[in-house]
């Protein structure tokens, strides 16, 4: 089995409804996002991001040049090409990670097997996928910040929409890809990147952080 980073983390075990629609107030405008849900954990949300803030990260992404992506392996790090063969690029934010974070907090899972939201991981990534590039069925890894606080969840958010392929695939169903939309869903739950058929495909990624809370003192 491939994985992006050695999974680990408690198990998730959820249960949501198909859709559910949401108006948010964000920075003085009124955002609605609609969320549609395909079990296992698996949501995507509508809106997420505005059409200007997607050509932004685009030419944002494209102006500080992307490198091959490699994979984490039993071995190590290294580039697997017959698994993955996209364009990356790895930068720190906080400041975008914060305002992001706090536009998504209503629509994810207030706890997780005891464990709470506390922030979205200041890692983020820009993905880039070209004709015939794909990332093959995988999971991803956990971070861990400390013992007490890690990431559950992946957040992918498409910055584009104009090529064919290029859907992130489930055991059971595949997202097409729409601008502005943000799929989000379990770190360990296997899926892959399809194939870009035609056109360039746009993603920025990042992951949710929870926190254990601290267990009451006993006298």
């Amino acid at each position: 089995m491939l994985h992006v980073e050695p999974a680990v983390g408690p198990a998730l075990l959820w249960h949501f409804t198909r859709r559910t629609s949401k108006v948010v107030r964000l920075q003085q405008r009124i955002r609605i996002m609609q969320v549609d849900r395909f079990g296992a954990g698996v949501l995507a949300i509508s809106g997420f991001l505005s059409k200007d803030e997607c050509k932004r990260f685009i030419s944002l992404s494209e102006e500080t040049g992307y490198e091959e992506a490699s994979v984490h392996t039993d071995a190590g790090e290294r580039v697997f090409r017959e698994a993955r063969n996209n364009d990356r690029i790895i930068f720190d934010d906080p400041s975008l990670a914060h305002r992001l974070y706090q536009r998504a907090l209503p629509y994810l899972p207030s706890v997780v097997d005891g464990w709470q939201p506390s922030g979205f991981n200041e890692r983020m990534r820009y993905y880039r996928y070209e004709q015939q590039q794909q990332f093959t069925w995988h999971q991803d890894g956990t971070y861990r910040r400390t013992e007490r606080e890690e990431s559950f969840l992946t957040f992918l958010m498409y910055l584009n929409e104009n090529f064919k392929g290029g859907e992130t695939a489930f055991g059971w169903d595949s997202i097409r890809p729409k601008q502005g939309m943000a799929v989000v869903f379990p770190h360990r739950l296997r899926h892959m990147g399809a194939a870009v058929t035609e056109g360039v495909k746009y993603v920025l990624r990042t992951d949710v952080m929870y926190a254990r809370p601290l267990s009451p003192r006993t006298e």
